[in-house]
This record gives C-alpha cells, structure tokens and sequence, in this order.
C-alpha cells in the first residue's frame, strides 16, 4: 500500500492504514524532494501522534536531515515558524477527524502548500521506496540530528502583535476540541486581557473532537448562554479552523468573520498602492454580522454607518481610525444586544 495526497495532506487510521513503516518512507521521501537540511515538525495530542512523528523523524534523519520538534503545538504555529525560518515542516495530525485517524500535513520551506508537481513527485518517491525495496540515499548524507525546541512563547507573542488594542473585560468563551491548542489558546487569550472560560482543554490522547470543537458547538453555545460571555470560540484538533459564536449563543458565518481581516487587507493594500499610484484610495465595503451595520475601508481610515434596508433612523454612524476596530462596533446595534459599558467607552473615543 501506498499514500496519496489530499487537500491536507495524507490521512488513515492510524497503524492501519497510516503505518509507522509508511511514514518513515514518507519522511524519507520528503528529505530526498523537499529541499535543505534542516526540518521542523509538530504534532497533535492524539495518542498516535508520539509513535508517527517518531517514525517520520526516523526516515528524515535517516537521509541526513537535522530535525526540530515542536511538540504538541496547532498546526499555524508550525507553519508560522516554517514561514520565518523558511524551512521546510510537517504537522503529524488529522485535524477534526476521530482520534482513531491521524496524518501528515507538509509545508514547503516558507510555511506555504506544497504545489501540485512537488506532491507528485513526493508520491512517485514514495513508491519506490514501499515498493522498489530498501534504496539507500544518494553519496554519504550521514545521520541527522533529532533535538527538542519549545517555541509557545514566541508564537504568543507574534500573535499578540497583530491585536489592535486589547480584549480588556470582554468574557469569552472557548473549546480547544481537546486538541493542539489546548494550552496555547486559553493562554493567549489571557494574555490579551480577556476573562476566560475554558471547556474541552483536558486531552487523552483519545478524546480529541469527540463531541467537542469545531464539529460539536452545541456544548459551547450553552456555556456562552449560562455565563452571560460576550463570544464563545470553537476549535477543532489542530486549531487550523475556528467557529464562533455570539452573545446569545448564535453560530456566526464564516464571511462574517472573515469580514474584518478583508476590510484590514484592503486598507493594507489601498495604503501600498497609494505609495506607487497617485490614485484616489479605493473603499470596499462589508455587512456586518447582524446585517444591521456596512463597514466601509479605503486605504487611510475605515466607517461604519446604519444599513438603511435592516435598522431604525436612530442607529448613528460611527468611525474608527482601523477596520478591526471599526467592525467590532457591530456589538452595539440596538438590534442585536444591548449596549456594554466598555464598548460605549470605546466608541465615544473614537466618534
């Protein structure tokens, strides 16, 4: 039997389909194509995870790679690192699937997916390894080196400087799926100056996903509604997906969360290209969550004013000097909840 890949890499039930044997060629594989020396890799807390990393770090050392391993950690912050080192990576998990499955996601040095063609060659190597017998490496690469880093704190840290002021006295709400994020997430929240209430942040090694995270929210939005939080965040086994949910324990669209980062980016963008084209900044605009607020950013500023069709005259337009800022503002639609003293605070200082 051989692998192939997927959307996400290479999935099975784990010492079934996903055998340490396979995993050692694929991490033989990956050394021979993936280009460099060194090699970094992370891992879920499912319990197969020790036993496939192990074999994967074999095959890699075996061809002369130095291997860094990053412990249980969410698949972002392997491919953060990836991205800054630009070094090659993989993260042994299988995302929001039973613990009963796992796999390997690898990144191309840079922390990007590896192209069609490389994956290709990738699965070609791979057969010959699994089906051509033992081919030794090419000339004499010696054995790697297999060394342990910790880099939590530093993943915290770059993730706490792309927040625009702080999350001070907002309660919420979130899942870790018993998974990756376990640790890192209630931490980081903390760390921003939210109050937080964690569930589902004990892992097994044989609880991961079960009726928790991204794909069970039903447990998440109760807590929401019994604490009175302000948001509630579900995510599932290697916190590469989020789910979120409102005030009064309402899923939130996907767009909707994606809303905010678009409205910075196109500002971003606006901002760069006013610096090479004397143009008139160009303005996108977005619906807010609750459909009751339109953010509009353009390149030096982003607003936010009634949508005409969904709210009363008596909703009034308020601006804000970051398309982040300005999106959160939907928590003070009259129409959706009532008024927070902090984000009243917060909105007079901006009006």
């Amino acid at each position: 039997m051989s692998l192939r890949f997927g959307t996400d890499g290479v999935r099975g039930v784990a010492n079934v389909d996903l055998t340490p044997e396979l995993v050692l060629a694929l991490g033989r594989a990956a050394a021979r194509v993936l280009p460099g020396k060194r090699f970094l890799i992370g891992r879920d807390p499912r319990q197969s995870g020790p036993m496939l990393e192990s074999a994967f770090v074999a095959g890699l050392a075996s061809e002369g790679v130095n291997v860094e391993r990053l412990g249980v950690l969410p698949t972002p912050a392997v491919a953060w690192l990836s991205a800054v080192e630009d070094v090659p990576a993989a993260m042994v998990s299988a995302s929001h699937n039973p613990f009963a499955d796992n796999g390997v996601k690898l990144f191309a040095a840079g922390g990007k997916k590896l192209p069609d063609d490389v994956e290709e060659e990738l699965e070609a190597e791979l057969d010959r390894l699994v089906h051509g017998g033992a081919v030794p490496p090419a000339g004499d690469v010696g054995v790697g080196s297999v060394v342990d880093r910790a880099i939590g704190d530093d993943y915290e840290r770059f993730l706490l400087a792309t927040i625009e002021g702080d999350l001070a006295g907002m309660r919420v709400v979130v899942d870790c799926a018993n998974g990756a994020a376990s640790h890192v997430a209630p931490a980081l929240l903390r760390r921003a100056g939210a109050e937080v209430d964690v569930i589902h942040a004990e892992p097994t090694g044989t609880n991961i996903n079960e009726g928790c995270g991204a794909t069970h929210t039903a447990s998440l939005q109760r807590r929401v509604v019994e604490t009175g939080a302000e948001l509630g965040l579900a995510l599932d086994g290697d916190a590469d997906r989020v789910l979120a949910v409102d005030g009064r324990g309402r899923m939130v669209d996907g767009d909707h969360l994606i809303a905010p980062s678009s409205a910075s980016t196109a500002a971003t963008s606006a901002a760069t290209a006013s610096m090479t084209e004397p143009a008139a900044p160009r303005t996108r605009t977005f619906l807010s969550t609750c459909g009751s607020w339109v953010i509009e950013a353009s390149a030096s500023s982003a607003s936010v004013r009634p949508d005409r069709r969904t709210t009363s005259s008596s909703c009034k337009p308020v601006s804000s000097p970051s398309p982040v800022v300005a999106m959160s503002r939907k928590m003070t639609c009259p129409l959706c909840s009532p008024p927070r003293e902090r984000l009243r605070s917060a909105s007079a200082s901006s009006t």
